[in-house]
């Protein structure tokens, strides 16, 4: 009987210290677990930014090496030519890339041409083999295979793009009024551009958030790649105009321009880019949570030497103190010009 209220009173419950013990433990492990939450949250963020911008940046330059690598398909026959006509339409250099060079800190744009044609035939040689002479609505050649009404040609006496209206074994009939074949038994080549739609004249630029591109003749500018923030490319010359294999000996910008007649000094012969260099770099697409531990000026495309001589410069991007919570990513390929090589 001593014992019975003594029992009676310890199984009543919790003192309201034990309750307040209880409560702060509890508080102190929840605590700890939104921590930690709050931390994986962070983290996934950072990795779903980074993953976000090496998209970005990947996708950006699968695009640019697509297009560069087949460039030049159909227009190598017109590098003699200082411009090709195209009716209403601009006038253009025919070079398979140009680089416009933006300056220092400054995004460059990149024009890639040629032609996709579906026959698949690069061109036709002119047939002055029988002295027969070209008129100002025929060609003469030696075979019209693959050849078909309304595709685009260019001959390189008159540098001058212009449709087929007729199509016989060895005659290819055209009516072209602002420019015409001149009556002439000189030797020349036919370009074949294919039917409309499949010569490529295109220009990629950065925009204000992404890479852009922009199509002949109209230009109409459209994202393309988003969080792109900066592009920088270089061409790479060979040592000479003629031979093959063709090498890179150095790269330059795109100051360097087109219209020489060797590959040494500020102007080069088209024929001597036989690669582009081009790197980008993508930006995640908001600020992350936290400062990025990052260099503030980081290599877009690498030195690039030759023994201990210098034959591609280095290329950075420098980010601003406003982003230093954005994730940046660097990408870079050297392209090789398959047309340019092939037809060396």
């Amino acid at each position: 009987m001593a014992t019975g209220p003594r029992s009676m009173r310890r199984g009543r419950g919790f003192s309201l210290i034990e309750l307040m013990i209880g409560l702060v433990i509890s508080m102190m492990g929840l605590a700890a677990v939104a921590t930690m939450m709050m931390n994986f949250s962070k983290k996934r963020t950072s990795i779903t930014q980074t993953l976000g911008a090496q998209d970005n940046g990947v996708m950006a330059l699968y695009r640019l090496e697509r297009d560069i690598g087949q460039a030049g398909y159909a227009l190598l026959p017109l590098q003699g030519c200082a411009t090709i006509v195209n009716g209403a339409s601009a006038s253009f250099a025919p070079y398979p890339v140009q680089v416009q060079d933006g300056g220092t800190g400054a995004s460059d744009v990149i024009t890639v041409r040629g032609a996709n044609p579906a026959s698949g035939i690069p061109g036709t040689e002119l047939d002055t083999s029988s002295g027969t002479s070209m008129t100002s609505n025929q060609y003469n050649v030696r075979s019209s295979v693959g050849f078909s009404v309304n595709d685009i040609v260019a001959a390189t006496q008159t540098c001058t793009m212009t449709p087929i209206n007729s199509v016989a074994a060895t005659v290819l009939g055209y009516n072209y009024t602002t420019s015409t074949l001149p009556n002439s038994s000189a030797t020349g080549y036919l370009a074949y551009f294919g039917q409309p739609g499949e010569f490529t004249h295109r220009q990629y630029a950065v925009g204000p958030s992404a890479l852009t591109v922009a199509d002949y003749p109209a230009f109409v500018t459209s994202n393309l790649v988003d969080n792109i923030v900066f592009m920088k490319a270089q061409y790479g010359l060979a040592g000479s105009i003629t031979g093959s294999p063709a090498t890179v000996s150095r790269w330059v910008s795109g100051a360097t321009t087109l219209d020489g007649s060797n590959c040494l000094g500020p102007s080069v012969h088209p024929n001597c880019v036989v690669a582009v260099r081009v790197g980008v770099v993508a930006r995640s697409v908001s600020a992350g949570p936290e400062t990025i531990d990052q260099p503030s000026s980081f290599p877009v495309l690498p030195q690039i030497l030759s023994g201990v001589t210098e034959i591609g410069a280095a290329v950075t991007y420098s980010v601003t103190a406003a982003n230093t919570t954005v994730r940046y990513r660097a990408y870079s390929t050297i392209i090789p010009l398959k047309n340019v090589i092939w037809g060396r």
